[in-house]
């Protein structure tokens, strides 16, 4: 019971989960995070530490490893381990092991309890966002993409490789495809080197994006990766599972995180009001209102357009069959607002006489 004690302690177990504890580490992995505490240790170490074969210690610690039980750092050749953390082990645990097997109060209580850690851990960001939204600031879902700019970091990328979306396996709140969080390039191999992920072409890349994107998922990630010399992939989401997507929301960063480049603008001459527009919405922004129009002689429930709630995703844009919906940037429509202010300004101005 005092290992059991000591290892939540270290590996910061909440609550929910220590009924559940043989779900989280199997084997000597727990004699190994006590043994590990706060300190790191060499392979030598952890074979002494352990009583094992140096070979044996190695194949163990590399299974950790993967499994996020550890950390691994390698610096001037030397290679360290340390103790991981359970906020760490959710994401392999949900994607690829028994997550759903958990009793569902324990995963809600969890999700509920990550979510707090999730803000807690970028809060300090957020403020930074909120004081200057156009600093370069690294933070998971930057910014919504548009579904050509996805393609566009696709195209640019030389490594591509998928793996399943960590929000959408932890929270499971639909049921819209998993495996479509995209790393490309460092991120890629970043995620081999954990030993995660599914190496897939360039060309297969495009289509995973596409699907999702007809699926009914957004795009975010890092809109300024240009800027910054650096792809590393992006996500497919949704409101109802993406972490980023829920804490902006709870921390009144709406369409600031992830952050809204565009809003859709629509042609009500071409519009048939099919509503394919509001069933994809994850906002909310086209809806029907209940009331009736009439469209090409016959009678339709009106779609409504509420431009302050739009993300600016274009999921709108790409279902719709009419080509009735554009999604113009944000920075036009501010410049334009800005330019018509100053011109009613000028206009009002009393004139100058000499």
């Amino acid at each position: 019971m005092a290992m059991i004690d000591e290892f939540v302690h270290i590996f910061e177990l909440p609550p929910a989960m220590i009924p559940h504890i043989d779900f989280v580490v199997q084997g000597r992995e727990m004699e190994l995070v006590v043994g590990l505490g706060k300190q790191t240790m060499t392979l030598d170490q952890v074979a002494e530490m352990l009583q094992m074969p140096r070979d044996e210690a190695e194949t163990f610690l590399t299974q950790a490893y993967y499994r996020h039980v550890i950390k691994r750092k390698t610096e001037d050749g030397i290679t360290t381990y340390a103790a991981g953390s359970f906020y760490r082990r959710l994401d392999p645990l949900s994607m690829y092991e028994g997550w759903g097997d958990v009793p569902a109060d324990a995963r809600d209580a969890v999700i509920e309890w990550q979510l707090q850690e999730f803000i807690n851990l970028w809060q300090p960001v957020v403020e930074e966002m909120r004081k200057d939204p156009d600093a370069f600031i690294r933070i998971p879902n930057r910014d919504v993409l548009l579904l050509d700019e996805a393609l566009e970091m696709v195209e640019a990328a030389t490594e591509h490789v998928v793996v399943p979306c960590d929000c959408r396996a932890i929270v499971m709140a639909c049921d819209r495809p998993r495996e479509v969080c995209i790393r490309l390039d460092k991120g890629a191999l970043n995620t081999l080197e954990q030993g995660h992920g599914r190496r897939v072409t360039k060309e297969e890349m495009k289509q995973i994006v596409i699907n999702a994107d007809r699926e009914g998922l957004m795009h975010t990630g890092r809109r300024a990766w240009r800027e910054q010399g650096e792809l590393f992939g992006f996500c497919n989401c949704c409101a109802c599972d993406c972490y980023p997507i829920r804490a902006g929301i709870k921390l009144g960063m709406s369409q600031q995180w992830p952050r809204a480049h565009h809003v859709a603008e629509r042609d009500l001459d071409k519009c048939h009001m099919c509503g394919k527009c509001a069933q994809r919405c994850h906002f909310d922004a086209f809806y029907r209102d209940g009331t009736k129009v009439r469209v090409r002689g016959k009678q339709a429930r009106y779609v409504a357009f509420d431009a302050n709630k739009c993300w600016g995703c274009g999921l709108c844009a790409t279902t719709c069959p009419e080509e009735a919906i554009t999604m113009r940037p944000l920075h036009e429509i501010v410049a334009q607002a800005t330019e018509a202010a100053l011109s009613v300004a000028a206009q009002s101005a009393p004139e100058l006489h000499a």
